[in-house]
């Protein structure tokens, strides 16, 4: 404990000595004696608190800076002092002291303190509500802006990220970052075109496990055109609103390919023989129609869950073969996929996946019914919106509910992700203005 000439506590051993006995305390506590929703109350509350650490530190170091602290203690700069003195690597000093600058309290030069450079990304911090990689990403396209746009736009495009941090991670908010830089500043947005001649080569194989191996070598024109189709595909996307894609990079390209296929399956441009719009025909007893549990028969004889055929089926014709003691109970279509104009009307409205903060166009999205078709939700745009492959998956087994108002898609999340459930729509979409 710091004490002044007369043995009192200082003040600054006082808050820290506050601050100790918090963390003891946190750290000692039994996790295992809390509910489910206490450990959730307990992980925001403290990941709040850890977002406003920074804000202390952009003042400490800015303070230091301010005194010439470096000087008087004989180092070459504020950042060497922080790599002495806290025994962190001379990248993470810089980026700190970088941080202060853009993010602390100034002083004018004549000594009056100053707000910070970027005020409500320094606000947003100190309440907790952005994180330590939000305000790098909106530093980083701050810094990108020329001069002049900067000064006539710097604070438009400050508030509509900070705005945006609130709802999408630092992945999601990069990529509305590069579409503002692109608005503002079309001149530095280049294309690197520089590329080598292959000798082009591919081997796709099957194993004895029944799976296989794709092996490429591309040629620069080939190249660029899978990128394009791969790309948008195998990009990461929001496990929840607020949660980052737990799939590994090869994951992701393995579901992209698979997208791909499905897609181009569909379509119906392959040469004869493939490439028709599929058709799944479900062999099924009353009971698992009734149910909807237990495993079906396909035409192609393999058997599937009756709820995956039910949900892998929402761009197909279906066709039931209900059965029962006596033989073909039923047998006939139940549904009929969106037609063209539905498709797009919802490319109108959705913009692609409709998901929030998912940025997968029209042409790569399923046609979803919200109450499921199997249970008389009608193909009509008021029970249809559109859903990237990953998105169609995951989004029902992840407590994700959609439903329509007022013309548009929203979602309500799962309560581990907001307990007050409030539903949000994709606004990645939604026009960027800076003025």
């Amino acid at each position: 404990m710091f004490e002044g000439e007369e043995g009192a506590a200082t003040p600054v051993a006082a808050l820290l000595d506050q601050l100790c006995t918090t963390m003891d305390a946190l750290i000692a506590l039994d996790l295992t004696r809390l509910s489910r929703d206490e450990l959730l109350e307990l992980l925001r509350g403290v990941e709040t608190q850890h977002r406003r650490l920074p804000v202390v530190d952009h003042a400490l170091i800015a303070e230091l800076d301010h005194r010439g602290a470096a000087g008087e203690l004989m180092a070459r700069d504020t950042a060497s002092l922080l790599h002495e003195v806290l025994r962190v690597a001379p990248a993470e000093a810089k980026a700190r002291c970088a941080a202060a600058v853009d993010l602390g309290p100034g002083r004018s030069f004549t000594g009056q303190p100053q707000p910070p450079l970027l005020p409500m990304v320094a606000a947003a911090q100190a309440d907790g509500s952005i994180s330590v990689e939000h305000a790098k990403v909106i530093r980083g396209v701050i810094a990108e802006l020329p001069k002049d746009v900067e000064v006539e736009h710097g604070a438009a495009v400050e508030a509509r990220l900070v705005e945006e941090a609130h709802r999408f991670d630092p992945n999601m908010l990069a990529t509305l970052a590069r579409r503002v830089v692109a608005l503002l500043n079309p001149d530095g947005v280049l294309a690197d075109d520089v590329e080598h001649d292959r000798r082009r080569h591919a081997t796709l194989s099957g194993n004895r496990d029944g799976s296989g191996e794709l092996r490429a070598h591309l040629t620069p024109v080939a190249l660029a055109q899978w990128q394009a189709v791969l790309d948008p595909l195998a990009a990461p996307k929001p496990s929840d609103a607020d949660g980052p894609d737990v799939r590994s990079p090869g994951q992701r390209m393995h579901d992209a390919l698979a997208d791909a296929a499905h897609k181009l399956l569909a379509s119906g441009d392959l040469p004869p023989g493939g490439g028709v719009p599929a058709t799944v025909l479900l062999t099924m007893t009353l009971d698992q129609l009734e149910t909807r549990t237990g495993h079906v028969t396909t035409a192609h004889g393999g058997t599937i869950s009756v709820h995956e055929a039910l949900k892998q089926a929402g761009d197909a014709n279906v066709i039931p073969v209900v059965l029962d003691s006596k033989g073909i109970l039923a047998y006939g279509q139940s549904r009929r996929t969106a037609t063209a104009a539905q498709r797009l009307a919802l490319a109108a409205r959705d913009g692609g996946c409709c998901f929030p903060g998912c940025d997968a166009p029209p042409g790569w999205t399923q046609v979803h019914h919200i109450l499921n078709w199997a249970f008389g939700g009608g193909t009509d745009l008021i029970n249809l919106c559109l859903l990237c492959g990953f998105h169609h998956r995951e989004h029902e087994k992840r407590g994700w509910q959609v439903t329509i108002r007022n013309g548009q898609p929203w979602w309500t999340p799962p309560a581990h992700i907001d307990p007050d459930r409030t539903p949000i729509r994709n606004t990645i979409r939604d026009p960027v203005t800076v003025g």
